[in-house]
């Protein structure tokens, strides 16, 4: 975990390095053309198929910015996720992003108010993808806290 952690530090300091992904998608073909793209834009992308895995992997590996679907099958979705991100301080430079097939105004105010910073209608175009990477990095230059305002 100690290498993890000084891994993580490297990254957030070197606005040059690899953003590091985390998916959060339970439909497997979606979660691997999302990571193939987030690897052709230069990020190095972890998959995770459930909330509660996701949100593990998260805590594990403190990415700079998560994609997570709203809508998954089992005891967490994707507003949980979000609300359990927020409400960790160790992830609070992260970046959340929904990713949501129910693309209405209603579904958007929730996934902002749960704390997801942008709201992806799928399926998910390349330039939205490659805006909000530049904006994440961006603020890594910066030396903001990744939290867009």
């Amino acid at each position: 975990m100690r290498h993890a952690s000084l891994h993580i530090h490297t990254a957030m300091s070197d606005p040059t390095s690899p953003l590091n992904a985390l998916i959060v998608e339970d439909n497997r073909d979606l979660a691997r053309l999302f990571s193939d793209l987030l690897e052709v834009l230069g990020c190095k992308a972890d998959v995770e198929w459930n909330a509660i895995a996701g949100l593990e992997k998260a805590d594990a590996t403190r990415p700079d910015i998560i994609f997570c679907d709203i809508s998954m099958p089992g005891e967490k979705n994707g507003f949980d996720v979000a609300r359990e991100v927020r409400a960790n301080p160790q992830l609070a430079h992260t970046w959340l992003i929904a990713v949501t097939g129910y693309d209405n105004q209603e579904t958007c105010d929730r996934a902002l108010a749960a704390g997801f910073d942008r709201v992806f209608p799928k399926p998910v175009k390349f330039a939205q993808m490659q805006a909000v990477l530049n904006d994440v990095r961006g603020k890594r230059r910066n030396g903001a806290d990744g939290q867009q305002s």
